[in-house]
């Protein structure tokens, strides 16, 4: 008699070869997804970079500030929207100006729509602080920069609550390790950037959970950790299968992994931390 059909037998046999390349492949699928979005990240740090460097050769070597206010805070004028001129991609807010939004400023990994996806070193580029929204300390010109191949000027970075993070990244020691460094040679301690404890160091910063930091902020239910300085909205981020696209000071873009960062390498600068009034030299002991 001739077969018409399979058996249930060949067909649970197909099934459960079917659910075992599935289960083979899915995370595969997941890690191509995720690196293709890692790729757009770094494409757009590398358009990002190149923008910057255009704004620094047209303003007598000077990197533009992180921010600063007009009428005292009636208005505040970022970075995103100081060298947009040169990048000319991104959405404009209500005021006409470009927060970070969209574009090459958004990063496909971002866990929400808010703008400021990408910081800024917050000591390069100076921020606005006071009832005047005046620059803290002055600009910074391109030649202060002791190693510009090593030193990151921007970086993927956290989310804050409501509709905006902050436009830097904290660049402060304690930020970063929970060790006092001396000298460029010694061993770093725990990374304080990448940590999932979610204690505080020892400079009082409060260190933020690691989870926490990529869920879609609700104003309802998300803890302190969303809202202040030090924690999500001004830390670098590791999204991409434990990396964070980091841009130099002299425009290459690096994807680096989380816990490879060395603050006295790549964040501290001894005469961009003098200029900002933070401690330097011997005085970091």
């Amino acid at each position: 008699m001739k077969k018409l059909g399979f058996t249930l037998i060949e067909l649970l046999v197909v099934i459960a070869i079917i659910a075992i390349l599935a289960a083979i492949l899915f995370p595969v699928f997941a890690q191509a997804r995720e690196k293709a979005r890692q790729i757009t990240c770094v494409s757009n740090e590398k358009q990002i970079g190149l923008a910057m460097l255009q704004y620094v050769q047209d303003n007598d070597e000077y990197f533009c500030p992180a921010n600063y206010g007009v009428n005292n805070w009636a208005l505040e004028i970022r970075w995103y929207d100081m060298v947009q001129p040169y990048v000319k991609n991104g959405d404009v807010d209500s005021n006409g100006h470009f927060y970070g939004r969209n574009g090459v400023w958004h990063c496909p990994s971002f866990p929400s729509a808010q703008n400021a996806n990408y910081g800024v070193h917050e000591y390069i580029f100076p921020g606005a602080i006071g009832g005047d929204g005046q620059l803290a300390t002055p600009v910074i010109s391109d030649a202060s920069i002791t190693a510009p191949a090593d030193l990151v000027m921007v970086a993927e970075k956290g989310q804050l609550d409501g509709n905006s993070s902050y436009p830097f990244f904290n660049a402060a020691e304690p930020a970063w390790t929970d060790t006092v460094l001396p000298s460029p040679g010694i061993t770093r301690g725990k990374d304080w950037s990448v940590s999932n404890v979610g204690n505080s160091s020892p400079g009082g910063f409060g260190e933020p959970n690691e989870s926490n930091c990529d869920l879609p902020y609700n104003a309802s239910t998300s803890p302190q950790w969303a809202t202040d300085y030090g924690n999500c909205g001004s830390r670098v981020r590791y999204r991409h299968q434990g990396t964070c696209s980091m841009l130099f000071t002299d425009g290459h873009v690096k994807s680096m992994k989380a816990g490879s960062v060395n603050w006295y390498k790549n964040i501290y600068d001894p005469t961009i931390f003098a200029i900002a009034g933070q401690p330097t030299g011997a005085n970091l002991h």
